[in-house]
């Protein structure tokens, strides 16, 4: 008994560990060598511009041992050519590079976040990911404002990892930090480790162990049999569930059915799709003024509520990339409510556009109820800006691995551009959406406005209360 009771207590310490830190790698945490060895090539060839040649040979021998991964000989001779040439932005950059790659992230920091806001400087982007990456080490609050902003960058070559990053934050909060391991070959790599709860937290933990099988090792041995009994009864029968309720968590139904029936799914043309955007105004100034942890937590109450709106709309959830909300209407015409077997396909394209609408008019109510309690305990509130727009797409899943649904298409960017051109609290629609809902609706013209890459298209603002 004592050797059971003994066995008990070890399985409940080693079962209960915290969740081990999760590590991202990129090659975009190594250090920039690819705009290097350019520059590198155009000092030889060219030169530079009103520099004699003492100049040009002291830029590139500190450019060749920043290259050759020798930071500490790199960092002084860089600081002695800065001494003479301070106005010289670039090797400015590296200078700061080696502060980051020498574990020195304050001044990092310090010396890259000035050139990160340099418009019209080539390492500008560059400037802006690595200070990013110095922050998470300084100031977490700032580098998740930082990464936020380009993971929404369209012309950023490091969106997708600062997107990876935000969404695994999200999934996973706590704190995070950005790690370099040195040795032959430089591992760097961004950690996030998740908060322990009470009981994972070492003293809790060890009692617990011992306290625990004192207590309930009858009634452990009796559920285990139980659950045995049960299980065997029910197994095949609750996988089947779990798998079909986790298949269509993620997929849409009919692209879950053919998943399951064929092992693959081809992607899709829908012709009418209505297309809503939804994101927060300033979020980069809320990340500033409070902690992390909250902010992932009130994202996360917002997003869940938007899940239950679209959910009672009979809408698509698409994906969340940093705080922005995506979702679609009209991807399922099985899935609509009512009886639609007799709708043509525009009176179904009009049915759509109305759910998305109503989705949308849900949305910013519940922001407008959840900033009252905001500003009850004195908390930044979140204001949301919303842009629609109706049109076709190509939807699907790709790849074989970590299934997403996923849609693509101009209608996609121009919904886009309705949410960046709209204003915090309003619904901001495109001419085509306009034309399906405007017996419906009370909508403002506003003309024709400018949206980045599209020029001027027509643009409504959707009355809080329908026609």
């Amino acid at each position: 008994m004592a050797i059971g009771l003994v066995l008990v207590g070890v399985l409940f310490y080693f079962f209960t560990k915290p969740n081990m830190p999760r590590a991202l790698d990129s090659k975009l945490f190594q250090p920039e060598k690819e705009k290097l060895a350019i520059i590198l090539d155009e000092i030889q060839v060219f030169g530079i511009a009103g520099a004699g040649a003492n100049q040009q040979d002291s830029l590139a021998d500190a450019l060749d041992l920043y290259g050759a991964a020798n930071y500490t000989a790199a960092q002084l001779s860089l600081e002695t050519y800065l001494a003479a040439h301070p106005e010289d932005r670039t090797a400015r950059f590296y200078y700061g590079m080696t502060f980051l790659y020498l574990k020195a992230p304050e001044k990092a920091l310090k010396t890259l976040s000035p050139l990160s806001q340099l418009s019209g400087f080539d390492l500008q982007d560059d400037a802006r990911w690595y200070t990013a990456l110095a922050a998470a080490n300084v100031d977490q609050m700032r580098a998740l404002g930082l990464f936020s902003a380009l993971s929404k960058d369209n012309d950023s070559k490091y969106q997708q990892a600062a997107a990876a990053i935000m969404n695994t934050i999200l999934e996973n909060p706590g704190n995070f930090s950005f790690q370099i391991e040195s040795g032959e070959v430089l591992k760097c790599s961004m950690v996030i480790a998740p908060k322990a709860a009470w009981w994972q937290v070492g003293w809790s933990r060890t009692l617990l162990a011992f306290l625990f099988p004192i207590g309930g090792v009858g009634l452990f041995f009796w559920r285990k049999k139980m659950k045995r009994l049960e299980n065997e009864n029910k197994q095949m029968g609750v996988d089947m569930l779990a798998s079909d309720t986790l298949l269509h968590n993620i997929l849409p139904a009919e692209t879950a059915a053919e998943l399951k029936q064929f092992g693959h799914s081809d992607t899709r043309r829908h012709e009418m799709v209505t297309v809503l955007f939804c994101d927060f105004q300033g979020f980069t100034n809320i990340a500033e003024q409070i902690r992390a942890e909250e902010l992932v937590a009130y994202l996360g109450t917002c997003f869940e509520a938007y899940d239950h709106i679209i959910t009672s709309h009979n809408l698509e959830k698409i994906k969340t990339v940093g705080d922005c909300y995506i979702c679609a209407g009209g991807l399922e015409l099985t899935e609509q409510p009512g009886p639609v077997d007799h709708l043509s396909k525009a009176e179904m394209a009009k049915q759509n556009a109305l759910q998305v609408i109503k989705a949308g008019q849900a949305m910013l109510a519940f922001l407008k109820e959840f900033n009252q309690g905001q500003a009850a305990v004195g908390k930044p509130p979140f204001n949301a800006r919303v842009g629609i727009h109706t049109g076709a797409v190509v939807a699907g899943i790709v790849g074989i691995k970590k299934y997403a649904y996923d849609i693509w298409g101009d209608t996609v960017n121009i919904a886009a551009r309705m949410e960046q051109t709209s204003e915090p609290g309003r619904i901001n629609i495109s001419g085509s959406t306009y034309e399906l809902v405007k017996d419906q609706f009370a909508c403002m013209f506003r003309g024709k406005v400018e949206a980045k890459g599209k020029g001027a298209v027509d643009m409504y603002f959707v009355s809080e209360c329908g026609a």
